[in-house]
């Protein structure tokens, strides 16, 4: 982990997304924040695995479409591809965050709740190895 000026421990922040627009409201989200790091990730699984190798993140972002190719698929995927990372699946609708937490995500944010819940969730996870841990 990296220190930067007083101190702040810098979160590797994987974002894997499949648009830009998307991408940039995350990034926007994260910007100034100190204590996280945003990296920009494949716009797929298929290159997770790679990127997430070289990268080690703490915390992966990612919205990859569960509607069409399973939710469960997709956070296993996920979660083979970087073990040790915590997961934050975008979901479009309530049903399928549900669900992605069944199958292992660390935390749903529903799209239309995005700028409300994703760094609270970030936040929260990224606090969850300290001895304060908050769950979600």
């Amino acid at each position: 982990m990296r220190r930067q000026g007083k101190g702040v421990r810098k979160v590797k922040v994987l974002v894997v997304v499949n648009s830009a627009a998307l991408s940039q409201v995350i990034q926007s989200l994260f910007c100034g924040r100190p204590e996280f790091e945003v990296v920009r990730g494949p716009s797929g699984l298929r290159n997770l695995k790679q990127q997430a190798g070289r990268l080690l993140p703490e915390l992966i972002v990612a919205n990859l479409k569960p509607v069409q190719t399973g939710v469960c698929r997709v956070v296993t995927s996920i979660k083979q591809s970087s073990p040790l990372s915590k997961l934050i699946l975008i979901c479009p609708v309530k049903e399928l965050a549900r669900g992605a937490r069944q199958c292992g995500a660390d935390a749903c944010v529903e799209e239309e709740k995005l700028i409300g819940r994703l760094l609270p969730a970030a936040r929260a996870l990224s606090d969850h190895r300290g001895p304060a841990a908050s769950g979600n």
